[in-house]
Parts: C-alpha cells; structure tokens; sequence
C-alpha cells in the first residue's frame, strides 16, 4: 500500500532508524541511511523533537528517541489483552527452567521480543520490549521461521545471512536442513549462533486457528545446556506454548 501523506511516511522512517544497536543519531547519520537531503531531516527531526518524540543529547549533538516513545510503549502494553497471561506464562516457565525465558513475535524477517522473565539470581536484567533480532540466528526466530510459508523462507534465504559468531549458519542450505531438523522435533536451537557462550530453545505459538502469532524460548549458558537439558526444556516450553496459544 502506497504511503497517502509521504511526509509523515519520511517521519516514521526517521524513527525507525533508531535501534538498540543504534540508539544516538545525527543529522547526518539519518541523512544518510535514509538517502534524505540533511535540510528535510532537520525538518523532521526538529518537529518530532518538539512533540516529545526525539530529545538531543547536549553533549553529543545527537539525537535519541523521547519520553513520549516510552509513554506510547506504557500504553500499548497495558491494553494488549493478552499480556498478563504472557508475562504470567513466562513467569512460569522461569520457575520451571530456572532460565531467562522470552515471548516474541514475528515482525517481517526479524522477531520483536513483547516480554521476558528472569530467575532471582539474575540482578542485572536488560529491558527487552520492543527490541529486534534476526530470525535466522536466534531460536524463537527460527522455531517461528520454521513455518512460514516456502515462499517467505526462500525469499529470506536469497539474501545474505549475516554471521554474528563463529557458529552462524550462512550457508542457505544448512538453514534450510536446520529449519526441516525444528519442524520435525517442534522446537528450534540456537547453539551459540546470535552471541558466544549462548544458547536457546525456541517453540513457535499458534493460535487456535493453526496460524503462528509468536514464539516462546529459554536461553542461558552454553554449559547448562545440553543435548538432555534441552529436550527437557524443549518439553516444558511445548506445554506453555499450546496453553498460551488458546488464549489467541
């Protein structure tokens, strides 16, 4: 669908330019990401730093996402119905595992994590609403992955993949035998593949309709888990998945 006002469609796209792997930008950081004249940028960046929407970093020049972000963040998560039984189901599979478990969702060829629960001994936990990965390299991702459509999947493999550690899996077919591997056991390994020292199990969520809307993973240090361990948390988040997904 073609953008109806193309200059709030530029505003949006300014937004989007902001991640947790680059969280301050400048003018020209924007301009040219985005291939925008640096006058239009300023522009724009000006009016939503007056809406509250990006704030400036006095000491760098730069800029970064505003208060009013988080306000929007506040309120979509406290109107998501089903985000109480998410944090709950989490919450769960956390006393369960005694593992940092996450639940996120697909969002074009990258998942976005909604929630995580962390076991008590974990002081220093990281705020994950809201932030991206790559589906091919984490294990909720490729546990969701796993089932889309042959359409999607070649459409994501024609592209480079990119290697984040040594055991990132480049290789189109090596991804293709370990997506049919995820399908044929129900549940997806990240063996160190997004960060060393790593890894994840991922199962995918379905609603009651048979259509995927996320994925549940545990994921912790690479020495607690192994090939038993993982079958065993494998088995745990299958259960919370198929009780999450009559909620959908």
């Amino acid at each position: 669908m073609e953008a109806k006002i193309k200059s709030l469609e530029k505003a949006m796209n300014v937004l989007g330019c902001f991640t947790v792997t680059k969280p301050e930008l400048g003018i020209t950081d924007i301009s040219q990401e985005l291939d925008l004249y640096k006058s239009t940028v300023h522009n724009i960046v000006s009016t939503l730093e007056l809406c509250g929407y990006l704030e400036q970093n006095t000491t760098t020049g730069k800029y970064r996402l505003g208060l009013k972000i988080l306000e929007l963040s506040h309120v979509l998560s406290s109107t998501m119905g089903s985000h109480n039984v998410i944090h709950r189901c989490l919450t769960e599979l956390v006393e369960e595992t005694d593992e940092t478990c996450y639940f996120a969702i697909p969002k074009n060829e990258d998942v976005i994590y909604m929630d995580g629960a962390f076991p008590d001994r974990m002081y220093n936990t990281r705020w994950v609403q809201g932030m991206k990965a790559s589906m091919v390299c984490t294990g909720i991702g490729k546990a969701m992955l796993a089932y889309m459509s042959d359409d999607f999947i070649e459409n994501l493999l024609s592209k480079p993949l990119i290697k984040h550690t040594d055991y990132s899996i480049t290789d189109p077919d090596v991804m293709r035998e370990e997506l049919r591997l995820t399908r044929a056991r129900g549940y997806s390994i990240d063996n160190m593949e997004h960060e060393y020292g790593i890894k994840c199990v991922g199962v995918p969520v379905f609603n009651r309709q048979g259509e995927i809307v996320g994925g549940l993973s545990t994921t912790g240090p690479s020495l607690r888990f192994n090939d038993e361990q993982i079958v065993i948390f494998s088995n745990m988040l299958r259960k919370k998945a198929e009780d999450l997904g009559q909620r959908f």
